[in-house]
């Protein structure tokens, strides 16, 4: 027995030449409008979390689609500044406060300070009690032998006596090094270099004088050369029948006393103005000292 037909579902067409379209009627009257909804599903959404007493009502059609890998938030707007860092300013950066200086670094520059003080007071305390003095030189003779202006090489023999003195009352005086130098105090003032040689050693008891004395020779192996123009100089000069030279010493010395001893100090002693007088053509000569001739110290 055959089926009975399937019913067919038709649905209306619409003329192409019509020109109608949604919300225009067509020529039956009948206009094009989407079925009925037989049922509303209200979708319900929970409360967004957010500030403690705030709340805020769901979109009536639900929530904006997010654009691809853009990060939501849990709250309904974006939360404060100062949740993301900092509440410094953008631009600003915090100031660096050193921190104070240890107890132990204190002690220590304190200490220092008291190491200092007292350093200065017992030297002062030193000084006051002892009150060094400087020791005294003075010329008691000086002679010169073969001096010889002639020849291809300068040469000549000065012997230079002095006395030492120790003026200091406490102290003793030790004279460790004592080097002498021979200069020509030519016609323009200046000095010109001869000689050197190195005294002996010598120790004064307080409120002593010694007597030192040594010989200076120039043209020897262990001596500078002297310049030729330097002997033309002293050519003319003897001619005159005197010529004039200057010693200088360089002088280290130490002052001791019973549990106390300074420092080594150096000191400068000048003896100028040793206007020597020549025997005739010979090459001798010598300063016509009455008295011993004082010399400057300087420290």
């Amino acid at each position: 027995m055959p089926s009975p037909p399937e019913e067919e579902t038709q649905q209306p067409k619409t003329d192409s030449g019509s020109g109608t379209g949604p919300g225009q009627t067509s020529e039956r009257g009948d206009t094009n409008q989407p079925p009925p909804q037989t049922q509303t599903q209200t979708q319900q959404y929970p409360p967004v979390m957010g500030f403690p007493g705030y709340h805020q009502q769901p979109y009536p059609g639900g929530y904006p689609n997010a654009p691809y890998n853009h990060p939501q938030y849990a709250y309904a707007q974006a939360p404060p500044a100062s949740y993301y860092g900092s509440s410094y300013p953008p631009n600003q950066n915090p100031v660096y406060q050193r921190p104070a200086p240890s107890n132990f670094f204190r002690g220590i520059l304190t200490g220092l300070i008291v190491i200092v003080v007292f350093l200065c007071i017992a030297t002062t305390i030193t000084w006051l009690v002892y009150r060094p003095q400087i020791p005294a030189f003075s010329v008691t003779n000086f002679s010169v032998s073969n001096f010889n202006v002639t020849g291809p090489v300068f040469s000549a023999q000065w012997t230079a006596n002095l006395t030492v003195e120790n003026q200091n009352t406490k102290l003793k005086g030790y004279f460790d090094r004592i080097q002498g130098f021979i200069y020509n105090h030519n016609a323009i003032g200046e000095d010109d270099f001869l000689a050197t040689a190195f005294f002996q050693p010598v120790y004064v008891e307080t409120k002593k004088s010694v007597m030192i004395g040594e010989t200076l020779t120039a043209g020897e192996k262990d001596q500078p050369k002297v310049p030729s123009w330097v002997g033309e100089e002293m050519k003319k000069e003897r001619e005159t029948g005197t010529v004039s030279f200057n010693l200088r010493m360089a002088v280290w010395v130490t002052f001791k006393t019973d549990g106390w001893s300074s420092r080594e100090r150096g000191l400068k002693v000048f003896c100028g103005k040793l206007k020597v007088a020549f025997e005739g053509g010979s090459g001798n000569g010598a300063v016509l000292l009455p008295k011993p001739l004082p010399c400057l110290v300087y420290v």
